[in-house]
């Protein structure tokens, strides 16, 4: 894709993002979630392909889609496409590494190699939707939560804690291994946040995991990955289909040298 393509790929779907709130809702009987991408082209194809195999209504992606990649322009570039052909249908939330801070320093910036287009592409990320409630009862963020607030109160402005924040065993709200901005909720914490607003499940990304997922709290926080390959590492990815009160985890990876599979599907669980 030519800059001026992208450009103007920017330029259409920014204008979507700055329609969509800070928390979007979704009605689906059979939606796609999907963890952090990071510029894996493969990834994102085969991730598009399985959701009209299985025949998904809805996919929503979970951020990060850009930096450590190969093919961050080319994933982003895919992306937005994917948004213009189903503004309703494909939900892109704002990850950690849509933000310049990051994008600057780790691949992204390098890649685009175009001053310009590196401000469109981060103005454009600053319009996207923060968190998203899929039929009423499942949270999705990138990364974690502030504290037990209302998520009526998320704005695109103040998103920093649901772009960076992580789950922990530990009670509270503690310090992170991230920096000095960042915290870890507590499962009192989450117990919290969830009553407050009325939800069974979480789902986030922003982790990497050798397995491509794990579960915390009791199984009522789901936490995706969804590149494999990452950075060198020999990681799976897995993706989640949230169908009617069901959740079923699904991890795909290498199958051949070009190509991912499905390597196993989880038992199904209740939402």
């Amino acid at each position: 894709m030519s800059q001026t393509e992208l450009d103007l790929l920017l330029q259409e779907t920014t204008g979507i993002f700055r329609k969509e709130p800070a928390l979007i809702r979704v009605r689906s009987t059979n939606a796609m979630i999907v963890g952090d991408i990071h510029g894996n082209l493969m990834a994102l194809d085969f991730l598009v392909q399985v959701q009209r195999e299985m025949n998904s209504t809805s996919i929503l992606f979970l951020g990060d889609y850009v930096d450590r990649g190969r093919n961050s322009v080319a994933v982003l570039s895919r992306l937005l496409e994917l948004k213009l052909k189903g503004p309703q249908t494909v939900i892109l939330l704002r990850g950690n590494h849509e933000t310049p801070e990051m994008n600057r320093a780790y691949g992204f910036y390098e890649e685009l190699n175009d001053e310009e287009l590196f401000v469109a592409s981060n103005y454009a990320f600053q319009q996207m939707p923060v968190a998203a409630v899929v039929n009423d009862t499942v949270f999705c963020v990138h990364g974690g939560i502030p504290g037990p607030v209302d998520i009526e109160r998320i704005g695109k402005e103040d998103s920093f804690p649901y772009l960076w924040n992580d789950p922990s065993d530990l009670k509270g709200m503690t310090p992170s291994l991230r920096g000095i901005r960042p915290e870890c909720f507590g499962p009192d914490v989450f117990n919290d946040f969830m009553a407050l607003n009325h939800l069974s499940m979480m789902m986030r990304a922003h982790t990497a995991y050798y397995k491509g997922y794990t579960w915390w709290f009791n199984d009522r926080l789901l936490s995706l990955f969804s590149s494999p390959d990452y950075a060198g590492r020999k990681n799976v990815g897995a993706f989640a289909i949230l169908k009617e009160d069901k959740v079923s985890v699904f991890i795909f990876g290498r199958k051949g040298k070009n190509s991912y599979g499905i390597i196993n599907g989880n038992q199904e669980r209740d939402e």
